[in-house]
């Protein structure tokens, strides 16, 4: 298993769990509040992942958009709140003194697993062209993480298609259904959907650690890309009666999920990478004792 890819944990819950104010994800600007107010938390947190064994690390940029930023008057602040996550996590890497690569995020615009929420296209290219063009340059790595919809992943990924690091798309299956994006599309509907446009791995993250594994057995059916994921802690109990969509895929993800320990979560990595993963991390309310897990392991 040596060349599995490890990356980070969580960063938002993390700074919660120490102590850290951080707002609602739903209407506030969760982790960005940080990169003014505890900087030097999120470089500890960095630093942490990266003595755990992550391979790369991804800033601190998953709020940094315009609608968010907007909820509390400070959009204008978007290209410094970017370049202010960019340098904490070049300083994490140079004062490890390890080789660790560095990721930036283009998230979800609005509120993550809405995808009833999400802009117009030329609104998406638009605001994710502005993202790009800050990260451009300063990161190995573009992860279009935690895509809802077919139409949202395409924006993201046409603003990064001439990037000089690797592109990434990730989807997420947040809520309680197998292979079902929360736009109601299938996960393989979806890779095919986008497959003219350049993604250098296909990945699935923030959703229940089973559900991932389910997600890349039929992504290995249909791309020779590398792919990956990276979950919660939780084991989902799939609802296979209720196709029809929701407009709360977290609550129902909520009531479905049963937590689970690094032990566990490292137990269910092993079967991502039987499906073929060779990139693997966490998303929230991982910790850096799952990724120390999870470099013991793979």
């Amino acid at each position: 298993m040596s060349n599995i890819i490890i990356g980070d944990g969580a960063v938002g819950t993390e700074l919660r769990d120490r102590g850290i104010e951080v707002p609602s994800h739903t209407e506030s600007i969760w982790s960005a509040l940080s990169l003014t107010e505890h900087p030097e938390e999120i470089k500890k947190v960095h630093l942490d992942y990266i003595e755990a064994g992550s391979d790369f690390i991804t800033i601190n940029n998953y709020a940094v958009t315009r609608p968010l930023l907007e909820r509390v008057n400070r959009g204008d602040e978007l290209i410094d709140l970017t370049l202010k996550s960019i340098e904490l996590g070049k300083q994490a890497i140079k004062e490890s003194n390890k080789d660790v690569k560095l990721a930036g995020s283009l998230p979800p615009l609005e509120t993550s697993y809405r995808a009833d929420l999400i802009q117009d296209k030329d609104k998406m290219i638009e605001q994710y062209s502005e993202i790009a063009s800050i990260l451009e340059g300063e990161v190995d790595i573009v992860i279009c993480e935690t895509m809802s919809c077919i139409l949202e992943a395409e924006c993201a990924l046409s603003c990064v298609q001439n990037s000089n690091a690797e592109v990434w798309l990730s989807w997420t299956l947040m809520g309680n259904r197998v292979n079902l994006l929360p736009s109601g599309e299938n996960i393989v509907d979806a890779c095919n959907a986008i497959k003219d446009l350049r993604a250098d791995a296909y990945l699935v993250n923030c959703c229940g650690a089973n559900l991932i594994t389910e997600a890349l057995a039929s992504m290995n059916e249909i791309t020779s890309k590398p792919i990956g994921g990276y979950a919660n802690p939780e084991l989902i109990s799939p609802d296979t009666k209720n196709l029809n969509l929701t407009k709360n895929p977290e609550s129902d993800h909520r009531s479905a999920a049963k937590e689970i320990d690094e032990d566990r979560y490292a137990e269910e990595a092993i079967k991502w990478v039987e499906k073929g993963a060779t990139i693997i991390a966490g998303c929230c309310r991982t910790k850096p004792s799952y990724i120390k897990k999870l470099r013991e392991v793979l």
